[in-house]
C-alpha cells in the first residue's frame, strides 16, 4: 500500500491530526466481528424480554434468573450495552472512511443518508407486510404470558403514510420520544411503540453522530489546535448522552489503536474489559449518585441527559471496547473467519428481527399454547423466532449490500473529482472492508 498522501502542506502548528489516505484503509476483521456479536446481543435481549421476561426483571421470581441477572452472563443478552458498542465502532470506522473524502462533505452526508435510509425503509415496509399477514399477535401473546410490556409494543398504524413516515423521517431524522436522541425534537416525535421496528430508534443517533464525526475530521484537516478545541468541547457537551460513544471511537481511531500492535502489558486492557462488563451489568440495580445528578441536571450547557442507567451502559461500552482492542487474545478470537463472515448479517439482523418477534414468533406461541402448553410453546416460539430472524437476515442482506454499493459510488465520485488520477483510481472499498462498518447497528444497534 502506498504511503498516506497529504492534501496540502501544513505548518507544524497546523499539522492535521488525520492524514488523508490515498487508498482504502486496511480491513480490520476483529472490529467487524464485534459488531456481529453485538447484533446477537440485541436479538437475544428482545426475544428474552418477550418470552423469558424473568431474565430481565429487576426482581426475578426464580433463583436461576436472579443469579444470571447480576452476573457476567447477563451481558451476553445486554442489548442496550451492545447499541453503545455500535456507536463506538461507528465513531472509529467513520473516522477512517471520512478522513479520505473531505472535499465534498455534503456528498458524504448524502451517502450516509442512503446507507442508513434505504435499509431502514425496507425494514419498515417488510414489517408492515408481516403485520398485515399476522396482525398484532404480540398483544395476545403478551396477555397469555402476563407480559404487559410485550403487549404494548408494535402499535404502529398500518397505513402507507405511517410506513413512509416511520421508515424515513422518524428513523433517520426525528428519532422517538422518551428514547436517547435529540431531545428538542420531542414535539414532533412519536413513541417507539408506534414504530414498525423498534430498533430504528438508534438510527437517528447514528446519523447525527456521523455528521459529528465528519465535522471533527474537517476540523482535523484544518488544524490540530482547532481539532483539540472541538474535541474537548464536544466531550464536555456530550458527556451525559449517547454521542459520547462516537467521540470515544473517534479518539481511538486518531491514535490508530486497532491497527497498532497490542500492548505487552495486558493487565490494563483486561481491567478495562472487566470494568466495562461490570459497569454494564450492575447498572440494572445501581448507579452512582454523581451520575444520577449529572443526567438529571437542567443545565443547557450540556446535551440533554439520558437516563443514568443508559449512560452508565454507554461508559461501560467505551471501557469494554477500549480493552478488547488492546488484547491479542480477543483480536485472535474475533478474527476467526466464521465470525467475520457472520458479521455481515449484523445490520440485517438488527433491523429485521423485531417484526419477526412481534409477528411470526408471537403467532406461533399463541397457536402452540393451546396444543402443547405455555412452557413448551415459549421455547418453540423463541427458537423458531431466532432461527427465522437469521434466515430473513440472509435475504435482507441484499438490500444492505445495495445500500452499501450505492453509498460507496456516491463517495467514489467525490474522490474522482478532487484527487489526482493515481489516487482516484486506487482500489475501491469492497463490501468486506471497514466501510461496511458504516452500519449501525450496529446499533440498536
Amino acid at each position: 500500500m502506498p504511503p498516506p498522501v497529504q492534501a496540502a502542506d501544513f505548518s507544524p502548528s497546523q499539522s492535521p491530526v488525520l492524514p488523508l489516505l490515498a487508498t482504502a484503509p486496511a480491513r480490520i476483521a476483529f472490529l467487524e466481528s464485534i459488531r456481529g456479536l453485538a447484533a446477537i446481543q440485541v436479538l437475544m435481549l428482545h426475544f428474552f424480554a418477550a418470552f423469558l421476561p424473568d431474565l430481565l426483571s429487576s426482581a426475578p421470581s426464580s433463583t436461576l434468573a436472579a443469579a444470571i441477572h447480576l452476573s457476567p452472563l447477563y451481558f451476553l443478552y445486554d442489548g442496550y450495552s451492545a447499541v453503545y458498542i455500535f456507536f463506538c465502532l461507528s465513531g472509529y470506522v467513520l473516522t477512517r472512511s471520512f478522513e479520505r473524502q473531505l472535499d465534498q462533505p455534503m456528498v458524504q452526508i448524502l451517502a450516509r443518508v442512503v446507507r442508513l435510509g434505504l435499509p431502514a425503509f425496507a425494514a419498515t415496509a417488510a414489517a408492515a407486510c408481516l403485520m398485515l399477514i399476522t396482525g398484532q399477535a404480540n398483544i395476545e401473546a403478551g396477555r397469555l404470558l402476563h407480559n404487559a410490556s410485550f403487549s404494548q409494543q408494535w402499535q404502529a398504524d398500518l397505513s402507507i403514510l405511517s410506513v413512509l413516515r416511520d421508515g424515513t423521517i422518524n428513523a433517520l431524522l426525528l428519532g422517538y420520544r422518551d428514547m436517547p436522541g435529540v431531545a428538542f425534537l420531542a414535539p414532533w416525535q412519536q413513541t417507539v411503540k408506534q414504530s414498525f421496528s423498534s430498533p430504528l430508534w438508534t438510527l437517528s443517533i447514528e446519523f447525527y453522530g456521523s455528521v459529528a464525526i465528519l465535522f471533527l475530521c474537517l476540523c482535523a484537516r484544518r488544524s490540530q489546535r482547532l481539532w483539540w478545541i472541538v474535541v474537548a468541547l464536544g466531550m464536555l457537551f456530550t458527556i451525559r448522552s449517547a454521542y459520547i460513544c462516537f467521540l470515544a471511537g473517534h479518539l481511538l481511531a486518531v491514535v490508530r489503536r486497532a491497527e497498532r500492535p497490542v500492548s505487552t502489558r495486558e493487565l490494563l486492557p483486561m481491567a478495562l474489559v472487566i470494568a466495562g462488563v461490570a459497569c454494564c451489568v450492575v447498572t440494572e440495580v445501581w448507579q452512582p449518585e454523581w451520575l444520577i445528578a449529572l443526567c438529571s441536571d437542567k443545565t443547557y450547557w450540556l446535551f440533554p441527559g439520558q437516563s443514568p442507567a443508559m449512560q452508565q451502559k454507554a461508559f461501560g461500552a467505551i471501557l469494554l471496547l477500549t480493552g478488547i482492542i488492546d488484547l491479542q487474545l480477543c483480536r485472535n478470537f474475533l478474527s476467526k473467519p466464521w465470525l467475520v463472515a457472520g458479521s455481515r448479517l449484523s445490520f440485517p439482523i438488527y433491523l429485521i428481527h423485531w417484526p419477526i418477534l412481534c409477528g411470526l414468533a408471537a403467532t406461533v406461541f399463541v397457536y402452540l399454547d393451546k396444543i402443547v402448553g405455555m412452557h413448551l410453546a415459549q421455547m418453540c416460539a423463541l427458537a423458531l423466532g431466532i432461527a427465522a430472524s437469521v434466515i430473513a437476515s440472509v435475504a435482507f442482506a441484499a438490500v444492505d449490500r445495495y445500500a452499501i454499493g450505492l453509498s460507496s459510488r456516491l463517495r467514489r465520485r467525490t474522490v474522482g473529482r478532487n484527487y489526482p488520477a493515481h489516487i482516484a483510481t486506487a482500489p475501491a472499498v469492497s463490501s468486506n472492508s471497514l466501510d461496511v462498518a458504516d452500519a449501525a447497528q450496529q446499533a440498536a444497534r
